[in-house]
């Protein structure tokens, strides 16, 4: 009867120890370091800078550059004649592109030639 008990006992103590919450739960919540009356207090209310949480990482290596930039790079090498055809051309493309677009399923070739005459001439100019 003894054996039994004490198997019992074994049983339900390892049951307890199993349902007891660990470490790594009490690690998962944020602690903020707090200065009140001169004293540090720990909360989990943010009122400082998080200990238990690391500074998230900034890569800007990976980041694509701005398409505004790339374009100023390849006008440099133009000429100054070019680079206003360039810019003609970029607001006469818009145009054409929202005239069409207008049109939706209607838009015939004629329609959309002088849009593609203008996207040969940025092409050719290297815009």
């Amino acid at each position: 009867m003894a054996r039994m008990a004490m198997r019992w006992g074994m049983g339900l103590f390892a049951l307890a120890v199993l349902h007891l919450p660990g470490p790594a739960g009490a690690q998962e919540t944020a602690m903020y370091k707090c200065y009140a009356k001169g004293q540090v207090v720990y909360s989990q209310m943010p009122c400082g800078k998080p200990l238990n949480q690391p500074k998230p990482r900034v890569n800007v290596r990976y980041e694509t550059p701005s398409q505004d930039r790339a374009k100023i790079a390849r006008r440099a090498t133009l000429t100054a004649e070019a680079r206003q055809e360039c810019s003609a051309l970029d607001a006469t493309m818009h145009e054409q592109e929202a005239g069409v677009r207008a049109k939706g399923d209607a838009a015939t070739i004629e329609d959309e030639m002088p849009l593609v005459r203008s996207r040969k001439r940025y092409r050719e100019l290297k815009c």
